[in-house]
């Protein structure tokens, strides 16, 4: 852990060396410049710059926040996704580079005047990034039962200057929605109690990561309200754990025993995406 004594004026490269054996030095850079308010290329530029006792408590204390597991997106308050910029913090799930596989599919299969809907928004990552980049005219609805996560998501959305595109609605998954869907996309909890125990999320909301043992409570009754929600032609897109691919494949065979399933994978090589048509 960094100490919190303040100690003599030192140089950016001096203060980042002492330390770069603790994290990667491209996070301590990253953190040196969220304490300047600078960008990186200031501080690859100027490594001599000489830093005030301020500047060095404040970095001591971002990077004990670090070594203590905290994301470095949730310490930045920003997470990149799909070429965008969105912001992030304790009420949101992170979104990751897995997850753009969702985006890309679905802009495979747009068209004029489609119904779409992101369930559990967050962040606003997904319905965000899709509406960025579709070249359709389309009606986005997103959901998330967390009025703290959909501030965060609107926020995005004004950023992002889709606010009047996305309409946000507050409810647990498609609880008191009347509309039907040709695009239903959705990063629900998946994980199990076990996985929960991994430090690397430790610090992310609880809520927007476990569901029950088997890390399927979610989508079990996601599944279970998806066939009144549907258009005759539809594409539903689900990110799921790599060891839940048959269990998932049992709940949806339940509940559209007529569906066609097929498994999309992640960058590295895993099953990470549930693709299911009619």
């Amino acid at each position: 852990m960094a100490s919190s004594q303040s100690s003599k004026i030192i140089s950016i490269k001096e203060l980042i060396t002492k330390y770069k054996g603790q994290i990667d030095i491209n996070e301590l850079d990253q953190l040196m410049a969220l304490v300047l308010h600078k960008n990186i290329a200031y501080i690859y530029k100027n490594p001599d710059k000489q830093l005030s006792r301020s500047n060095i408590l404040a970095f001591k204390k971002i990077l004990n926040k670090r070594l203590a597991n905290y994301s470095l997106a949730y310490l930045k308050k920003n997470k990149e996704f799909y070429k965008l910029n969105f912001i992030v913090n304790k009420h949101t799930l992170i979104p990751r580079p897995d997850s753009e596989l969702i985006i890309e599919e679905a802009l495979k299969n747009t068209s004029n005047n489609q119904n779409i809907i992101d369930i559990g928004t967050g962040s606003g990552a997904l319905i965000l990034s899709l509406a960025k980049n579709n070249k359709h005219t389309a009606n986005y609805i997103a959901t998330d039962i967390s009025t703290k996560a959909l501030d965060i998501a609107k926020t995005n959305a004004r950023k992002l200057k889709l606010k009047n595109k996305i309409k946000f609605i507050k409810t647990n998954l498609l609880d008191n929605i009347s509309e039907q869907f040709d695009i239903i996309i959705a990063n629900l909890p998946y994980l199990t109690p076990v996985q929960m125990q991994e430090a690397s999320i430790k610090k992310e909301p609880v809520t927007a990561l476990l569901s029950g043992q088997d890390g399927l409570d979610h989508y079990k009754k996601l599944l279970k309200q998806l066939p009144k929600y549907l258009n005759k032609k539809y594409l539903i897109l689900l990110e799921i754990d790599p060891a839940q691919e048959k269990l998932i494949k049992k709940e949806i065979i339940i509940n559209l025993p007529q569906a066609n399933i097929k498994f999309l994978k992640d960058l590295a090589n895993n099953i990470r995406i549930v693709k299911i048509t009619n």
